[in-house]
C-alpha cells in the first residue's frame, strides 16, 4: 500500500527518472542534476537497489529512486523554512523595470551569482533600469546579462535598439527572449535572422530563452542551428524537458516566483508588485557559469 505524502526531495548526486515503475527496469526519460529540488506526489516500494527499496512517485507516472535524494521535507516544513534561503545555489535572477530591487550586494551574499536584466522590447521599446542597475550589480561582484525581447519589428531595427541600450562588452551574456506576445509575435525565422545579426556584429550567438512557444515551433525536429545555441528554458515543473534539439538546458528558469519548485524568495531583490522573482537554475559550479556566462 502506497503512503501519500506531499513534498520535495533534492538529488544527492544525478539521478535518473523513470516512467511506469519504480524499478530499474524502467524507462528513463530525463535526469535530475545533484542539487535540484523536485515536488513528489507519494512515497512507494519498488525495486531494492542497494539495500534502499524505497522511491519516490512525481506526476505523470514517473519515479525516483529514494537512494539518490536527500530526506523528504514536506510542504509545511518547506513553509517553516526560513525563506531567506536560496536554492538551488549558484541562482541566476532575470529582472525587469518593473522589479523592486534593495540590495544587490545581499542578493550576492546569499548565493546569487549573476543577473540578466531586460534592455530592450522590439525596434523602440527600452527598460529604464537596465543602465543603473548595471553598474551596481557588477560593483556587488555579480555577473550582468542583457537581454532582448522579440517581436514581429524588423529585425534590423530590434538589433540595433539592442546593441545601442545594451552596450554589451566582452563579459555581458547576450539573450533572446522567444516567448508570446499577442498580435506581435516574433517567428522562428526572426529569431534565426536575430541571432545572425549579433553573431556579425559580436561574433557570439545569443542565449535563446523560450518555453513551449520554441518547442511548437519546431516540432519533434533537431534543428543543428537552434542546438548550437545555449538554451535558456522556461518550465515551472520538476521535470524540465527541452526540445529535441537540445540535450539538455544551459539555464533553467524554475519558478516565476508564483510557481514552480524551489525556493522562490531572493534576499536583496523583492520581485514585482506581488513580490515574485524569476529564478533559474544552473547545472554546475560558480567558476564553471563564470567560464561560460559570456561565451
Amino acid at each position: 500500500m502506497m503512503d501519500t505524502v506531499i513534498g520535495s526531495v533534492t538529488a544527492k548526486v544525478r539521478v535518473n527518472v523513470r516512467q511506469g515503475a519504480p524499478s530499474t527496469q524502467a524507462t528513463v526519460i530525463s535526469s535530475l542534476a545533484a542539487g535540484t529540488t523536485v515536488q513528489v506526489i507519494r512515497k512507494i516500494p519498488g525495486e531494492n537497489v542497494l539495500g534502499i527499496a524505497d522511491w519516490y512517485g512525481l506526476p505523470n507516472n514517473e519515479f525516483i529512486w529514494a537512494g539518490g535524494v536527500g530526506s523528504f521535507v514536506s510542504e509545511a516544513a518547506q513553509a517553516s523554512v526560513g525563506s531567506a534561503r536560496i536554492a538551488p545555489s549558484p541562482m541566476v535572477v532575470d529582472l525587469y523595470h518593473g522589479d523592486s530591487v534593495e540590495s544587490f550586494a545581499d542578493a550576492k551574499a546569499a548565493g546569487v551569482m549573476g543577473i540578466i536584466h531586460k534592455a530592450t522590447t522590439g525596434a523602440t521599446g527600452t527598460d529604464d533600469k537596465y543602465q543603473s542597475r548595471r553598474q551596481t550589480a557588477i560593483a556587488a561582484g555579480l555577473l550582468w546579462g542583457a537581454y532582448h525581447w522579440g517581436t514581429a519589428a524588423p529585425i534590423a531595427q530590434q538589433v540595433a535598439n539592442f546593441l545601442n541600450l545594451a552596450k554589451p562588452d566582452g563579459n555581458t551574456l547576450i539573450a533572446l527572449d522567444f516567448e508570446r506576445m499577442a498580435d506581435d509575435q516574433m517567428t522562428i525565422d526572426g529569431v534565426r535572422a536575430f541571432s545572425d545579426a549579433i553573431f556579425q556584429a559580436l561574433q557570439r550567438r545569443p542565449v535563446i530563452y523560450s518555453s513551449d512557444l520554441i518547442k511548437t515551433g519546431l516540432g519533434t525536429a533537431v534543428d543543428p542551428f537552434f542546438g548550437s545555441h545555449r538554451l535558456w528554458l522556461a518550465e515551472y515543473n520538476s521535470n524540465p524537458r527541452p526540445q529535441a534539439s537540445w540535450p539538455s538546458f544551459w539555464l533553467w528558469q524554475y519558478t516565476d516566483g508564483a510557481t514552480g519548485p524551489g525556493i522562490r524568495t531572493v534576499p536583496g531583490i523583492s520581485g514585482n508588485r506581488v513580490g515574485n522573482v524569476d529564478c533559474n537554475y544552473f547545472d554546475g559550479t560558480p567558476a564553471q557559469l563564470a567560464a561560460q556566462w559570456a561565451s
